[in-house]
């Protein structure tokens, strides 16, 4: 099948091959959770929100929805690299991730003096700090370990797929957090081979009876809720991570099958395919967001700070996405040369 040029409703900076409206809704299902995972953040430090439910959220919340995101990434890379070579998959993601990751960082640091008398943490700019946490991933971890992670699945491709999931596992329970970036690649990539082992089989779950999917779904999610419950943080924890990662994207996929076909889950598809956008821009319309909350309305009542910030930090970006071309705004996301 040739490949079509790209455009806003198909360009896929993350993933590649046929597109699937329940790879969509996870998508957009993990990026709501992205944003109100970060909007809770933002609470947390400021006190508005503390005590044994702030703790839940967060643990719940960050137990599965970043492994979501690299699981997708490697459903379809073995396919990728076989159409693209290794050189022209290497030079995509060069362009689709590495780029945005690094002008991310740049802008960040030029409205800085805008915006860092509005953050709850400011700290003064100094080069070669930034050029540190440009070149271990501290600028913006995801898009940084992503394409580290998928420059890995790049030389293991020809690897027995069960075989590459296995080390990824073990070297991930056992690799301890200590160098920035490099432990973060380990740590994540186990779930990029998870979804490189199950490729295009993901689409069996369109055949799956939706009553199978419900019982499904309630089952990872009580296990899931009772895990964190009993475990509490600790269930982020190395040697339980990949275990509480996998069955919360599992659970996902359930979801997801359970809301294909349906109007919410067109718009969580629709979020989805504008992930990138969401990811790289929410943290502007978030803080705009809370400031305006705080110095327009004078409130910082807990379900307004915490489900507006969200909302506008997750449909603002979106808009910009399918807006790119007609705004001529492209090279936000994408090398433009």
């Amino acid at each position: 099948m040739n490949e079509a040029e790209p455009t806003p409703d198909t360009l896929e900076p993350i993933t590649s091959g046929v597109r699937s409206n329940i790879v969509d809704i996870v998508k957009g299902i993990a990026i709501i959770l992205v944003v109100y995972g970060h909007t809770a953040q933002g609470m947390t430090h400021r006190g508005w929100w503390v005590g044994p439910g702030a703790s839940f959220s967060h643990t719940f919340v960050y137990s599965f929805h970043m492994p979501a995101f690299f699981f997708v990434a490697g459903l379809f890379v073995t396919g990728s690299i076989a159409k693209r070579g290794s050189r022209r998959f290497t030079i995509d993601k060069l362009k689709t991730i590495l780029y945005p990751y690094v002008l991310l960082a740049i802008i960040s640091v030029a409205l800085e003096p805008l915006i860092g008398r509005f953050k709850f943490e400011t700290k003064p700019f100094r080069w070669n700090v930034f050029l540190v946490n440009l070149a271990d991933g501290q600028a913006s971890w995801f898009l940084f370990v992503l394409f580290f992670c998928l420059m890995l699945a790049l030389v293991t491709v020809r690897v027995s797929p069960w075989l590459r999931f296995l080390v990824a596992a073990l070297v991930g329970m056992t690799i301890p957090l200590a160098v920035p970036g490099v432990s973060e690649v380990l740590h994540e990539f186990c779930f990029l081979a998870a979804g490189m082992w199950l490729g295009h089989r993901i689409y069996g779950l369109e055949m799956i009876r939706l009553s199978t999917a419900a019982v499904g779904f309630l089952v990872l999610a009580a296990l899931q809720v009772v895990a964190v419950y009993i475990f509490g943080v600790s269930v982020l924890g190395r040697w339980v991570y990949i275990e509480a990662g996998l069955t919360g994207v599992a659970g996902l996929f359930l979801l997801a099958k359970l809301l294909d076909k349906h109007w919410i889950g067109d718009g969580l598809a629709w979020l989805g395919r504008a992930s990138l956008a969401v990811f790289l821009l929410s943290a502007f319309a978030q803080g705009a967001t809370r400031e305006v909350l705080l110095r327009m309305f004078h409130t910082h009542e807990f379900w307004l700070q915490l489900l507006l910030p969200t909302l506008f930090a997750t449909l603002l970006p979106a808009i910009v996405w399918y807006r790119q071309e007609r705004w001529h705004i492209g090279w936000l996301f994408r090398w433009p040369f």
